[in-house]
């Protein structure tokens, strides 16, 4: 059967897409963009809705979405403040294996697992709340998970290509980068051109995006004609 895969968004400003936003309020295209790649990793998104920043509705959720699914997917409440209270709950009603990974954008990721009431374990990732940072998260750890419990290869199901930079690239010098980019393909291969600003909260670009071109860790400035990998977003593979 298709792997179960619970989708929660948590913030008190979130507004289900299509209400009328009142003060502060964003939409929650989290649940969108989420729900639609679980679907498209092979799993069978089962949406949880949205969670405000209170420890005891956010647990009250999960373990909901605990007890019929094999994977459960949160954005948002991973990171450092006073109202991010995921992985609390992760090790509350199980266990918080992993917290922080050295990427741009999505540093807070969080990784565990929780019983759940049959005997078997529902494994939770907390991905950072916003939007680009979300799906990256998802793209590079939950996808492959997501591949590999329908019976794929555990891998990310999508082709790797070479390219060179077409514009340069200022990074975080500790972080390896999964930077949006739009591909040309000429005479001489791909040209990796940016797709937009790279901000985690650019949705434009990332919709722009045939890829995510990785920038590994150490120079901040990457030139333009740059070798580089890309992860290719526009192709399937088996």
């Amino acid at each position: 059967r298709l792997p179960r895969v619970g989708v929660i968004a948590t913030g008190d400003e979130l507004t289900p897409i299509g209400e009328p936003l009142g003060p502060a309020a964003i939409p929650d295209s989290n649940s969108e963009s989420i729900a639609a790649q679980v679907a498209a990793a092979g799993g069978e998104p089962v949406r949880l809705g949205i969670a405000i920043d209170e420890r005891e509705v956010v647990r009250e959720r999960l373990l909901e979405g605990v007890r019929d699914c094999d994977v459960l997917v949160v954005t948002g409440g991973v990171s450092v403040g006073a109202h991010d209270v995921v992985k609390e709950v992760f090790a509350e009603i199980g266990s918080l294996d992993l917290w922080r990974v050295a990427i741009q954008p999505g540093k807070p990721l969080a990784y565990g697992s929780a019983p759940r009431p049959d005997g078997g374990y529902c494994l939770l990732f907390g991905l950072p709340g916003n939007p680009v940072s979300s799906f990256v998260t998802f793209e590079l750890f939950a996808r492959p998970v997501i591949r590999r419990l329908r019976g794929d290869a555990g891998d990310q199901g999508r082709p790797i290509i070479r390219a060179r930079l077409g514009d340069p690239v200022r990074k975080s010098a500790a972080r390896r980068a999964f930077v949006r980019v739009r591909l040309e393909q000429g005479d001489d291969g791909f040209t990796a051109r940016l797709a937009g600003g790279q901000g985690s909260h650019v949705l434009s670009a990332l919709a722009l995006a045939d890829g995510l071109s990785i920038i590994k860790e150490g120079p901040a400035e990457v030139p333009t004609d740059t070798e580089v990998e890309v992860i290719r977003l526009d192709v399937e593979i088996a």
